[in-house]
């Protein structure tokens, strides 16, 4: 499986199979990389509810007409019937001054859920339902884990809801042992 990296307001990826982890990133930048590698996006995956990763999930629904997967947890704010809770101020006022057209979410997962081969790993702390992807040595973490210095790292305190929860799903998803790491913000971890 080949990984292509579209940067934004978050990574995004997109895989040769047609995933789309995350919608941070304009819709003509995942058209150009979509067909660039001839890969259809089939399903948006959202690893939390947080704006620079949802900002522009509406868009590429419009244009791929693809199925929307995220947590049960974030569900509600994806789809605009919840706000989202805020960690402080800066995300309080970033949340203002970003909006984001609700979209709705077509799978619901849990943890241990499958989507083409992909379990959802719950990983809370950042959001109440962040949620990490994994499959085959390859983990897509959103910001349960992001890149400083080429090292996996927590995800900043001003951003995180909860973040003894978010400690723990650190130590959870690395306990995976995953060989790449795509994270929401830095670049891809090569582990060990």
């Amino acid at each position: 499986m080949d990984v292509y990296v579209i940067r934004g307001m978050s990574n995004s990826y997109l895989t040769s199979n047609g995933l789309l982890i995350d919608a941070g990133v304009r819709v003509r930048d995942v058209l150009r990389i979509s067909r660039e590698q001839g890969v259809e996006v089939r399903y948006l995956l959202i690893t939390h509810y947080h704006i620079d990763h949802i900002r522009y999930a509406w868009d590429i629904v419009k244009q791929f007409h693809c199925s929307v997967v995220a947590s049960v947890a974030d569900a509600r704010v994806i789809e605009g019937e919840e706000k989202p809770r805020a960690a402080g101020f800066l995300q309080l006022l970033v949340s203002r001054l970003f909006r984001f057209r609700p979209v709705k979410v077509n799978l619901k997962v849990n943890d241990g859920d499958v989507i083409e081969g992909y379990e959802a790993i719950y990983a809370p702390g950042h959001t109440p339902g962040s949620t990490a992807y994994f499959k085959d040595g390859v983990l897509f973490s959103g910001d349960a884990i992001v890149e400083r210095e080429g090292k996996p790292v927590l995800p900043p305190r001003g951003f995180t809801v909860n973040m003894s929860e978010a400690m723990k799903s650190f130590s959870k998803l690395m306990s995976l042992k995953p060989k790449v790491i795509y994270p929401g913000h830095g670049k891809p971890i090569v582990v060990g």
